[in-house]
């Protein structure tokens, strides 16, 4: 039985945070193999009606 589609929904992404563990690096733009952090979790919801990113 396939699944029924996800309601819609708007996504909130919090990218802040100190990084004290990282040397203070910009997490957001932190490269993990070719994709930025941020753009990672921007696809990980593509879904959404509406994506807003907060940060300092």
């Amino acid at each position: 039985m396939p699944k029924p589609p996800l309601p819609p929904y708007d996504a909130v992404v919090l990218a802040g945070g100190a990084a004290r563990r990282l040397g203070g690096a910009d997490k957001p733009s932190l490269t993990v193999g070719d994709t930025t952090l941020l753009d990672r979790v921007l696809a990980a919801c593509a879904a959404a009606r509406r994506a807003v990113v907060v940060g300092p």
